[in-house]
């Protein structure tokens, strides 16, 4: 597995797969964009953000992960894979490598993220990475008219053991 920063060459992945409501899945609103809205969001500057694409060793586009930096050395993270993609440790390696690049290389003291609490795939990929949970948001997120609520997690510099991806 590797991450790569998003640009131009994915636009089509990024086009096809955050317009399919299957890829998006139950746990996350899905903003349909046009090919040319993909393209300029691509473009403009995104501070303290940063999207990656998660591949294969050979090339293959299965998903993505984003990185927000936030106060107080914290990192959030978001990520999401193509369902033929599904259940193959991708979004676990992905976010492990976020994880010791961040705790390793940067100030970074805290890694938070949020996960619907009937999405037991992503529950389960932030646990293997060392995560716990630490709170629970009520009405999180709106879905299609429903209000979600949200499982949030964490991983403490401190509470960190390298892992490999």
């Amino acid at each position: 597995m590797d991450l790569k920063p998003f640009s131009l060459d994915d636009l089509e992945f990024l086009y096809r797969w955050n317009n399919d409501p299957e890829y998006v899945g139950e746990y996350e609103p899905q903003e349909q964009m046009t090919r040319e809205e993909l393209e300029e969001w691509l473009l403009e500057e995104k501070p303290g953000q940063r999207w990656y694409v998660i591949q294969t060793k050979q090339g293959r586009r299965v998903g993505q992960l984003v990185v927000r930096e936030k106060e107080d050395n914290t990192i959030q993270i978001g990520y999401r894979v193509t369902p033929p993609a599904r259940n193959k440790r991708y979004c676990t390696a992905a976010v492990r490598t976020v994880v010791n690049y961040f705790f390793s290389e940067t100030d970074a003291e805290k890694i938070i993220a949020e996960a619907n609490p009937r999405n037991m795939a992503s529950i389960r990929v932030l646990e293997k990475a060392g995560f716990t949970q630490i709170g629970y948001k009520e009405k999180a997120v709106e879905i299609n008219g429903v209000w979600m609520d949200g499982a949030v997690y964490e991983l403490m510099k401190s509470d960190w053991l390298y892992s490999s991806p």
